[in-house]
């Protein structure tokens, strides 16, 4: 049956065609509304023909775009050239909104607009800013690295091209929501505190000041988790005694000699690897860690310079190191205890964790373990020492004589903490010490007591061995 036609077939070249796609052309910016008139109508047929649903006309002086779909509807959205990382936006229709108000938005948004980088863009330059940071010497590298793990870690929450300004309220609660359920609780709200900080670093440079982290719950996740708290473990004298026996087996004269500095200073770890020669002033008979200054970062927590009498003990520690340090080529000359096996670097913290837990006798951590227990749950930890200084320092005070208020004092001034509660301004203001110079006398005379309490309870121990 042959084919009857009721309706010319579509022809892109056909003369109705031609003449829209000429009336389409005729229109140049700056458009009016009788452009955008004739515009409609000859995009109507202009789709029609070429089988598509939309077209558009540009302005882009003005950071402009108008889409014509096939329907005669008409919308106005602000579009930019990438390099000026702008994220792009829909204004408004026509003829609801005149195309001069148009413009006023879309110049508006250039001048004012929410910029268009992912999260991970944001996240990279957030890492830039850290490592500047390590650069003016304002931050540790080990506190770089520690950030850049969590900085990982939130990357890792987030899509490719999940846009920075484009993150709501709802879609961070889904991140902390995910790690409440797949971290650990000390890591959930270690990210959480992670997160805001990147979001108050990043919310003025790519949404406008607008930092919808800030209004999350404070207490989101640690009301959800379970928070960590200081643990209430401890050790004795004869676990010390003990330590220090076992340790005099360790392969190294270092590993020897870092632990049994550790013991009988009670510093932290990273104060034992970061001793420098340096530090040591044999003439007065102190060590002294130095105080940060602008733009260096000291080598204490506190920034604050910290001086430590040479007791016997000590003495004898750094004359062995000495000793060594003298009679190797190749090694480092800068720090006093070096890493075994690799004597040009210095000891590293870490391996003062192994040793601890490899060389502390059976149950030497004391007190109760719970599900909140943070350190010393699998075993002995590091901080033991630093604990048993403070303990120990306040019973050898008391053994002499002084108050309980008094060993207390001494025993902060031992530990290199802050009294700022009792005396806020006394640092800008007490300089007694300097003229009377009695904190040292105190420190030696703790130290030496602290450090005979330890080596009388060691030959007991060795006598019953």
């Amino acid at each position: 049956m042959p084919r009857t036609v009721t309706q010319m077939q579509d022809n892109p070249n056909n003369d109705q065609f031609l003449a829209a796609s000429a009336r389409w052309e005729d229109c140049k910016p700056p458009y009016a509304s009788s452009h955008i008139r004739i515009c409609v109508t000859a995009a109507k047929i202009i789709l029609a023909h070429v089988g598509q649903a939309r077209r558009s006309k540009y302005e882009k002086d003005n950071y402009l775009r108008i889409d014509f779909s096939k329907a005669g509807k008409v919308t106005f959205y602000a579009e930019f050239p990438k390099k000026m990382g702008l994220k792009g936006k829909k204004l408004g229709e026509w003829p609801e909104m005149a195309i001069q108000i148009a413009r006023e938005k879309a110049k508006d948004i250039a001048d004012h607009g929410l910029k268009a980088e992912s999260v991970q863009q944001a996240i990279k330059e957030y890492e830039g800013d850290l490592s500047a940071k390590v650069d003016r010497q304002k931050l540790g590298e080990d506190s770089y690295k520690t950030y850049c793990t969590r900085t990982k870690q939130i990357a890792a929450a987030f899509g490719e091209r999940e846009v920075f300004s484009d993150i709501t309220y709802n879609r961070l609660l889904e991140v902390l929501d995910l790690w409440i359920e797949t971290k650990s609780n000390n890591q959930a709200l270690e990210l959480s505190a992670e997160l805001r900080r990147f979001w108050k670093f990043g919310a003025p440079r790519y949404c406008n000041g607008r930092n919808v982290a800030a209004s999350l719950p404070s207490d989101y996740i640690s009301s959800r988790v379970q928070k960590p708290t200081p643990t209430r473990l401890y050790t004795d004298i004869e676990s010390i005694a003990g330590l220090w026996l076992n340790i005099a087996a360790a392969s190294s004269v270092h590993q020897k000699n870092a632990m049994r500095y550790m013991i009988l200073t009670g510093v932290r770890p990273i104060n034992v690897g970061n001793l420098r020669w340096s530090f040591v002033n044999e003439e007065a008979g102190e060590i002294v860690y130095p105080a940060g200054v602008i733009g260096m970062r000291g080598a204490m927590k506190t920034q604050k310079e910290f001086r430590l009498p040479i007791t016997p003990g000590i003495r004898q520690i750094l004359d062995e190191q000495k000793k060594w340090r003298d009679s190797v080529e190749g090694c480092n000359k800068e720090y006093v205890f070096l890493q075994p096996r690799d004597p040009e670097k210095p000891f590293a913290k870490r391996s003062l964790d192994k040793l601890i837990k490899t060389y502390s006798p059976e149950n030497a951590v004391k007190g109760v373990r719970h599900d909140g227990t943070v350190k010393g749950k699998e075993g002995a930890f590091n901080t033991m020492c630093r604990k048993f200084l403070k303990s120990n320092i306040i019973a050898a005070m008391r053994n002499k004589g002084h108050s309980r208020s008094d060993s207390k004092e001494i025993s902060i001034l031992c530990m290199h903490h802050s009294d700022k509660e009792s005396d806020p301004m006394g640092e800008f203001y007490d300089f007694s010490d300097e003229i009377l110079n009695e904190e040292m006398a105190l420190k030696r005379l703790a130290f030496e007591a602290h450090e005979t309490s330890i080596l009388a309870q060691v030959a007991l121990l060795r006598k019953k061995r």
